[in-house]
């Protein structure tokens, strides 16, 4: 996958985003999930995707502007009082219909948002406290995932388009160039990928035959580590959610059964330093997605797919507690992207409110009781 050198400056103009129903939560006294902003009518394809954080006053989630807009990439950005539009800079010549795919940060002055278009390049712009910079990827190249450590380390997971079908690619960025990092050769796909730090990096996908797969960067290579596999009924198989690297003693998994379709059965895995193991949990009619620390070593969860609306788990010490998320009049909501605010135990969710079949994108926020 090669990286185009020619970059693109532009400042880093904000102006308000158009979002109804705006709170600001410093100011709310509000514990548990609520909605924080919305936009303020509901159309086709709009809705965020993922979000980040690095302190209460810095957070940025992306997503996909409403249907039919030749630009599909839409920002948003939290300052500690409201939520703002960004303006990016052009998409690379030759990238169609553009959307953003992944975020992610290590402070305000390094943030990294990556994308595909329908044709084209996929491509990253770079934040650095006062400008964009824009990279460009292979037009056959399509990013799904970004972990940002430092601002001369970032990871980018997704996939590479060749005669022969796809093929998972991961590549770094050391501060000067992107590089792509051989992966083992029994794996087929990566699908999520998260670090704590340099040496402590996670992705996860599927191996061969399609069996669920973590690998850990120490520093130097992947290795391969083996999840043990939930017990499965005739024909259901599981594919892994997400990973979440919170210290070299910790990490997370989710998994979700298939079987021609989405099937209700949780499955968590955590890693304790030496392996991974399965954790038990008592939520027969969830699948789960997206994960987030609760900064007290335990875990919050995204059940989606399975009931209308989505549902926020929350697993501590052995117990699981949840709560549905926040909806407006006769809405339903998605949840596709949930962080942990630094130095807090708040968190902030991505994803959108639907009516009708339309969608408004929506930031989530939770609050605990003091």
């Amino acid at each position: 996958m090669s990286v185009s050198s020619k970059c693109v400056l532009v400042s880093g103009a904000i102006i308000l985003l158009g979002l109804g129903g705006l709170v600001s939560p410093a100011a709310a006294q509000d514990t548990g999930w609520r909605i924080a902003s919305i936009s303020p009518s509901y159309t086709g394809g709009d809705g965020f995707s993922e979000i980040a954080a690095t302190g209460p006053a810095d957070a940025w989630a992306v997503g996909t502007a409403p249907c039919c807009a030749t630009d599909g990439r839409k920002i948003t950005h939290w300052d500690g009082n409201t939520w703002q539009s960004v303006d990016l800079p052009a998409a690379p010549q030759g990238t169609l219909e553009p959307q953003l795919s992944t975020v992610g940060a290590s402070s305000s002055e390094n943030v990294w948002v990556f994308g595909n278009g329908a044709d084209g390049p996929a491509f990253g712009h770079h934040w650095n406290g006062t400008t964009w910079q824009t990279t460009t990827f292979s037009t056959d190249a399509r990013i799904r995932k970004t972990a940002v450590i430092a601002p001369e380390d970032v990871w980018v997971a997704g996939l590479e388009r060749t005669d022969t079908g796809d093929r998972p690619i991961v590549e770094h960025y050391d501060g000067d160039q992107w590089t792509e990092i051989s992966l083992p050769s029994t794996v087929q796909d990566v699908t999520a990928i998260s670090a704590d730090a340099a040496n402590d990096v996670w992705a996860t996908g599927d191996g061969d035959s399609g069996v669920p797969v973590t690998l850990h960067w120490d520093g130097s290579v992947w290795h391969s580590v083996a999840l043990p596999e939930p017990s499965l009924g005739d024909g259901v198989q599981v594919a892994v959610g997400d990973i979440l690297a919170v210290g070299p003693h910790e990490a997370w998994a989710t998994g979700f059964l298939t079987d021609m379709g989405l099937q209700p059965g949780p499955v968590l895995w955590r890693w304790n330093g030496k392996h991974w193991s399965l954790v038990p949990i008592d939520a027969p009619d969830d699948s789960l997605t997206s994960l987030a620390s609760d900064g007290e070593h335990g875990v919050w969860m995204v059940s989606a797919g399975v009931r209308p609306t989505a549902d926020l788990l929350h697993y501590s010490h052995g117990s699981l507690t949840r709560e549905p998320a926040p909806v407006e009049p006769d809405t339903t909501a998605d949840v596709d992207g949930i962080v942990l605010i630094p130095g807090t135990h708040s968190l902030w969710g991505a994803g959108r409110l639907v009516r009708n079949g339309h969608s408004a994108a929506a930031v989530y926020r939770y609050d605990p009781e003091d």
